[in-house]
């Protein structure tokens, strides 16, 4: 269950609130090392202070740009940095002898500042759900029991399902893969995003525990089978993903739904089936993509909770139950129009289970 303080993701507040408590305690250590070892002035120790808080900082966003997964933000090394800051101006009322007044003030605000940078930090993690997991008892085949026959798709692939009383959680078991399983992001793993969303699929209707060594090497297996018959695994849009699945798998039931609206994406989900959705990677603002986020993307959607999809999203490894507004998700989706740098023109598509 995801846990709110109103609107507010607890995890995000307490990651703000460690790393507040982080660089005061480092900006106190270093103070003590300049004011009291070094006996420099108020004023240097403080600028000393500040200083290396400011480049410990910014080495740490530029640290995460390397670490898969991860993704350095402007907005946290501002907010680690007057972290620092406020905690020196506390020090600086404690010690100084003048002007208490003033530097009071300038310590409200400094409070202020931090707050208002925390709270856009927090505001924007509302968009997307890093926890993201419905309570596990729920089963698909009470979701199927719930709907009943009202929503059944219609024949023509362009068509959406009837209206009907939607249930207000569903979460389809599909078994999760990375679509680098072992985190070996080479050139063949940071573009199996289709591959590895084809293999969960594959091991859900077969039922079937997906490890990371059964995932690497389905995954490894659909790459060479591209190769070998379309001369590229790079880039499949949702068309090409069905012919894939149902020649290398023999899955014949997958088709195709395009233009359809972003409240079909629950109708379908209510069926109790997965879909695959191609999207604009960047558009999902994903914060544990590698900066800036792929081009190109393919998640398997799993179901939903409220206005909140979840997803199986294989390009990190945080991705099991990940969750997207439906707002955000739907804007995302583009089929692939056959150059990355033209994704959002790409039609609105997903591919469903009949």
């Amino acid at each position: 269950m995801r846990l709110e303080v109103g609107n507010i993701p607890v995890e995000m507040a307490m990651r703000k609130v460690a790393h507040f408590l982080e660089f005061s305690i480092l900006a106190f250590l270093i103070f003590r090392i300049f004011f009291k070892f070094h006996n420099s002035s108020l004023g240097k120790s403080v600028a000393w202070s500040l200083l290396i808080a400011i480049l410990y900082a910014f080495s740490d966003e530029l640290h995460q740009i390397f670490v898969p997964g991860r993704e350095g933000k402007f907005l946290d090394w501002v907010f680690d940095v007057v972290s620092a800051f406020l905690f020196l101006q506390i020090l600086v009322i404690y010690y100084a002898r003048k002007n208490k007044l003033i530097k009071i003030i300038i310590l409200l605000a400094t409070l202020v500042v931090l707050a208002g940078v925390g709270y856009e930090i927090i505001k924007q993690a509302e968009n997307i759900s890093p926890i993201g997991s419905v309570q596990k008892e729920e089963k698909s085949a009470g979701v199927i029991s719930q709907i009943g026959k009202s929503i059944l798709p219609q024949a023509n692939s362009n068509s959406s399902p009837a209206n009907g009383n939607l249930p207000a959680k569903v979460l389809i078991k599909v078994p999760f893969t990375s679509q680098a399983p072992f985190a070996n992001w080479d050139a063949y793993h940071e573009e199996a995003c289709e591959e590895a969303a084809i293999v969960m699929v594959k091991y859900y209707l077969d039922k079937k525990p997906l490890s990371k060594e059964d995932a690497d090497r389905e995954i490894m297996a659909l790459i060479d089978f591209e190769i070998k018959n379309y001369g590229s695994y790079i880039d499949s849009d949702a068309q090409q993903m069905v012919d894939m699945s149902e020649r290398f798998y023999n899955i014949t039931n997958m088709k195709v739904v395009y233009d359809f609206q972003k409240e079909d994406i629950k109708k379908y989900l209510a069926l109790g089936k997965p879909i695959i959705a191609p999207a604009a990677g960047r558009l999902l603002g994903n914060p544990n993509f590698t900066y800036p986020g792929p081009l190109y993307h393919a998640l398997v959607l799993t179901g939903y909770d409220g206005d909140w999809i979840i997803t199986n999203d294989s390009g990190t490894r945080k991705g099991q139950d990940y969750r997207y507004k439906l707002d955000i998700l739907y804007n995302a989706i583009h089929d692939f129009p056959g150059d990355k740098n033209k994704i959002e023109e790409g039609r609105k598509a997903m591919i469903v289970l009949e």
